[in-house]
């Protein structure tokens, strides 16, 4: 799918811009843990095991905490890509985090690691997998075989369509495992900058106007390449 050179200089790549990425962004990120602190009344960080599936790139994610306690007991839902009855316990702060998409900065850290890259497909939660695994395993069969590293960013997540489900989800993770180029991923990166700025992240929780899976690249990825 991709060859060697291109899995060596993307390392490399991303090891120098996450490294660049960290210190310029730490006393931000510094501001933001004292500001969560003070709102949840809790340690600001969380560790979450994710995977693409249960058996492929396993890892435990850095994130910032959103959500002011831990309702995941109480609600079982089994929709991956909408959990709008989390809402409730999103604080302002937190929802503006999420829809600019910064409460995942911690996850440079574990692109310095070597577990993930800037660039690649979305790291589902162990739960999600599960679902995906009972409810799609055609779905979870095909993610099986993807071979990149996970990604703060990627093909789906900002080209992609929460509305027309897991397939959308799954082919473009595997879309992106088949083309992925440096090239490509300078392009993904380059997208990614205006969600983040006007806060058009897409956000399984917090529902609202977005940009993604409107950009008219989608219907030709081909373009992208």
């Amino acid at each position: 799918m991709t060859d060697k050179k291109y899995f060596e200089a993307k390392n490399r790549i991303d090891f120098i811009l996450s490294a660049v990425i960290l210190i310029a962004a730490f006393p931000f990120m510094l501001l933001i843990a004292i500001v969560l602190t003070v709102i949840l009344k809790s340690f600001p960080l969380i560790i979450q095991e994710r995977g693409i599936t249960e058996d492929n790139q396993v890892f435990n994610i850095y994130k910032f905490r959103t959500i002011k306690i831990n309702p995941y007991n109480r609600i079982n839902s089994e929709n991956i890509l909408f959990k709008p009855d989390l809402s409730q316990y999103v604080p302002t702060f937190c929802r503006w985090l999420r829809k600019t998409g910064l409460d995942e900065l911690p996850q440079i850290f574990n692109v310095l690691k070597g577990e993930m890259s800037l660039v690649g497909p979305r790291p589902l939660t162990i739960s999600d997998l599960e679902v995906l695994k009972n409810k799609y395993p055609q779905n979870y069969n095909v993610r099986n075989l993807i071979t990149v590293k996970p990604g703060i960013t990627g093909l789906w997540q900002v080209f992609g369509d929460r509305t027309k489900g897991i397939k959308n989800l799954v082919s473009l993770d595997l879309e992106y495992d088949e083309r992925a180029s440096l090239l490509l991923d300078l392009k993904i990166l380059t997208a990614t900058l205006p969600l983040v700025f006007r806060g058009k992240h897409s956000d399984a929780i917090i529902q609202g106007m977005t940009e993604i899976g409107n950009i008219k690249a989608i219907n030709n990825i081909q373009a992208l390449q």
